[in-house]
């Protein structure tokens, strides 16, 4: 199991292709009339996935997040650990995707919607748990083509854990649901963006990434990353400013303004860095 721990920590930008389904189904529609009403979101989406894919979830709504919850029998590929690009079991693949492609479907169809969902599949037999956060907003918008369906990609937050306590839990009761809050939705989605963008094919073998972390608590973006050079790149790289643009850019995005500044801390070094809100929102927009 610690082995399996250990693995986990790289999974989330491999897990983002299985986003792909999504952001096709939302690119390119022509417009949708709105078909649910907001407080049946819950029961068609556990409707739809049954009748249609013979698939059994939970559904639970708080005050600003739907939550779906998927018990299968495994998520990983028999081949994980051994082929880098075995993760999801063929099988599991197609179901995740057949009720990722159901909330979609309910979400732009809906006449109004939370402001966030949180979809949760656990393997409840060896008690993994995988979690994709979105906001419904991006939804729409790349439903719109107001962004790509690779920008809609790298808006999702991912998240695998093993967790003991999703063995033999088919109706989830080893979570509770609660408020998705934006600021903490950022600071992991910024932290996730930093983590892939050191791993994406022009710097991956430039660069090894052991840990990007963020959080965020009394109005300051804290990240926390483990980023060495392993050769050297084309052009200089400088990692502190990459993590900030990065940062920048998404706040700016979304237009988040309640906050104070950000910490960035080099866990190889220990150093420390602070910066305000005024200084990182005049950082360029562009990525």
């Amino acid at each position: 199991m610690m082995k399996l721990k250990l693995y986990l920590k790289t999974l989330a930008r491999p897990a983002l292709l299985l986003l792909s389904a999504f952001s096709i189904l939302l690119s390119g529609c022509s417009p949708i009339k709105p078909t649910y009403k907001e407080q049946d979101i819950p029961y068609i989406i556990k409707k739809i996935c049954k009748e249609e894919y013979n698939l059994e979830v939970t559904t639970q709504r708080t005050h600003n997040t739907l939550w779906i919850y998927a018990p299968l029998n495994k998520i990983l590929n028999k081949d994980y650990g051994l082929k880098e690009d075995k993760i999801f079991d063929e099988e599991i693949m197609e179901k995740l995707r057949n009720i990722i492609t159901t909330i979609g479907r309910v979400l732009i169809s809906s006449d109004d919607t939370p402001e966030f969902f949180a979809f949760l599949a656990s393997d409840i037999k060896l008690g993994i748990d995988y979690t994709m956060t979105g906001s419904v907003l991006d939804i729409k918008k790349s439903y719109a083509d107001f962004i790509p369906w690779t920008e809609a990609n790298r808006r999702y937050v991912i998240r695998f854990k093993v967790a003991p306590e999703a063995v033999g839990d088919t109706t989830g009761f080893h979570f509770l649901p609660y408020d998705v809050k934006m600021g903490d939705f950022l600071a992991e989605q910024i932290a996730q963006r930093v983590g892939a963008h050191f791993q994406d094919e022009e710097l991956k073998n430039y660069f090894k990434v052991d840990k990007s972390d963020g959080k965020f608590g009394n109005g300051v973006f804290s990240f926390e990353y483990s980023i060495s050079q392993i050769a050297l790149p084309n052009k200089p790289v400088d990692i502190r400013n990459a993590i900030l643009d990065i940062a920048a850019y998404c706040l700016k995005t979304y237009d988040f303004n309640n906050f104070s500044g950000v910490t960035l801390t080099d866990l190889r070094t220990l150093d420390k860095f602070d910066l305000n809100k005024r200084a990182l929102l005049a950082r360029p927009s562009g990525l």
